[in-house]
């Protein structure tokens, strides 16, 4: 069953469950690491084989699911009294954001380049103007989005379908480029333009994950002389799903912000329907209770 960025109440715990109690609020992770492994000694705790493995049962987008031992231990969290349910649905999302900027390695000063003004691109647009970034450039062609952005503090967005993306970026930054390119299409073309926007020693992040199979053809002159890093950055881990909490809690980014529409389980297909228009909408939450 689909739905994951789940919040809601326990109603019921299992045996030798000591960490919550009934009517606790909470959000729940639908992966969660073994902190075992290698990869979750190094803290890269989505390559963990038991990360990938885990789920909710049978998934978010139900009136109950059922947490597995593993997620509710290591990466279930109790919402503050002062978040609700709907502001909690942006941990998991702005956490992927986190790890990102962090797998980036973005310092105060940095020119940021987003291809993609969705709702991660938006919270790309926040987290990046909170870290220092000294300017902000972001591409979409749908002008709601591109709009909001704005509001969001994007220094310019260019509709990409009227201008050369990697040409204003240039425009921007006194033809020095871009220090961190964020690449959300998922088609191998926006990875190349994303290596055109950047500049000397900077990082192309590959944020969302293509098909298998999908090729990559970029100038490797330009990678090896401006010494640019190839990057991708796949989900979080526990570490980044609590400085998530935190800077939602703290007002960094908001439900005013990212959450434009709300629907009822009932009308979930409605809801699938207008994500994949990709238009007049940002994050798409199921009121399970309405």
């Amino acid at each position: 069953m689909i739905g994951h960025e789940p919040t809601g109440e326990i109603v019921q715990l299992g045996e030798g469950v000591t960490k919550f109690k009934i009517g606790d609020r909470v959000y729940i992770h639908h992966h969660a690491p073994c902190m075992k492994c290698r990869h979750c000694q190094n803290g890269n705790f989505v390559m963990c084989q038991t990360w990938r493995n885990s789920k909710l049962i049978p998934g978010g987008a139900a009136e109950y699911c059922l947490v597995p031992a593993n997620n509710l231990d290591k990466d279930t969290l109790i919402l503050p009294d002062s978040m609700s349910y709907a502001e909690g649905t942006l941990i998991e999302p702005l956490a992927c954001v986190v790890r990102a900027y962090k797998r980036a390695r973005l310092i105060p000063g940095d020119t940021v380049a987003i291809m993609g003004l969705g709702v991660m691109g938006q919270m790309m647009a926040v987290l990046a103007k909170y870290m220092g970034a000294a300017k902000i450039i972001a591409s979409d062609k749908v002008p709601f989005r591109m709009e909001h952005g704005l509001k969001l503090g994007v220094d310019r967005v260019v509709d990409y379908t009227k201008e050369s993306f990697p040409e204003a970026v240039f425009s921007e930054t006194d033809n020095k480029g871009a220090d961190i390119v964020m690449v959300c299409p998922t088609y191998p073309e926006a990875m190349q333009e994303g290596v055109q926007c950047a500049g000397r020693s900077s990082r192309v992040l590959l944020f969302m994950g293509p098909k298998p199979g999908t090729m990559l053809s970029v100038d490797m002159n330009k990678i090896y002389f401006d010494e640019i890093d190839l990057i991708s950055s796949y989900s979080c881990g526990p570490t980044e799903t609590r400085e998530a909490r935190w800077l939602i809690n703290h007002g960094v980014s908001t439900a005013e912000q990212m959450i434009t529409h709300h629907f009822p389980l009932e009308k979930i297909n409605d809801a699938v329907a207008l994500s994949r228009q990709a238009q007049n909408s940002l994050k798409i939450i199921i009121d399970i209770n309405d």
